[in-house]
Parts: C-alpha cells; sequence; structure tokens
C-alpha cells in the first residue's frame, strides 16, 4: 500500500504569483447572480479576488470571514435592502471601517441619505463604466 505524502505544513504560500503580496479581495453583496458572475469576472481580469456573498443576510460574516478590502454593495435586492447591510455592516467592529462601494440603479445621491459613521462610501450608478469600477474599487482598497 502507497501513502500519499503528507499536505505541508507551516505558512500557507501567497495566493498571487511570486510577489508575496495577497490579492485585493471584494466581496460582492448582490442578489443577481448574472451581476455576480459579471463582477466576479471582470474584478478576475485585474487580478482582484471577487467573493460573491451567498445572501444580504450574510454579508457582515461573509466580508469578515475572507478579509475583503472592499464590498461592493446593491442598493435593491428581494430579501434585504442593502441600505440595511450598510448599517449592518458599521455595526459590527470586524467591518465597521470597511470601504463600501454602493452599486445601484437607484442611485441616491450622498447628501439624500444619512450614512452610518464608518468607512468611506463611494456611489457607482449602474450602467457602470468598468474602468471607473476598477479605479474606484483601486482608490478604497490603497
Amino acid at each position: 500500500m502507497t501513502r500519499s505524502p503528507s499536505p505541508p505544513t507551516g505558512p500557507v504560500p501567497p495566493e498571487r504569483g511570486d510577489t508575496g503580496e495577497r490579492p485585493l479581495t471584494v466581496a460582492i453583496v448582490d442578489d443577481q447572480k448574472a451581476m455576480t458572475e459579471l463582477l466576479t469576472e471582470v474584478l478576475g481580469d485585474e487580478g482582484i479576488r471577487a467573493v460573491p456573498v451567498a445572501s444580504p443576510d450574510e454579508a457582515v460574516a461573509t466580508t469578515a470571514a475572507v478579509g475583503a478590502d472592499v464590498v461592493l454593495l446593491d442598493v435593491l435586492m428581494r430579501d434585504l435592502s442593502g441600505w440595511e447591510v450598510l448599517r449592518r455592516l458599521r455595526a459590527d467592529p470586524a467591518t465597521r471601517e470597511m470601504p463600501v462601494i454602493v452599486i445601484s440603479a437607484v442611485y441616491d445621491r450622498p447628501g439624500l441619505r444619512p450614512l452610518p459613521a464608518g468607512g468611506p462610501v463611494r456611489f457607482v450608478a449602474k450602467p457602470f463604466d468598468i474602468a471607473t469600477l476598477i479605479a474606484t474599487v483601486r482608490g478604497l482598497a490603497s
């Protein structure tokens, strides 16, 4: 009987090439599968790790667990509004300062809606320009 080698122990190797850098990680909170697939592909093409969040109720736990650098958040979702998700993100110490980009066809300009205290929030209207979205993600993560 041949035995498989034991898995290596010690530090986990970097996920991104040989640079030793952790990839930029973005959590996508949107209940539209087509949108999460599009964003995952677009971000992946830029070397950004995209993590779709299964449901808005799981947004806080998932973004904290994956160590998201930025959250992309839709406003209009069936089960829970993006504004409630943002409130929950800001209420949790693990995600309070996490930058959030609100992406929505219903574009609430800053100042029209009071935002909970915490990390930066930017607004991007659908349909969005991909280059602008990528620049906004990179800018907030730096």
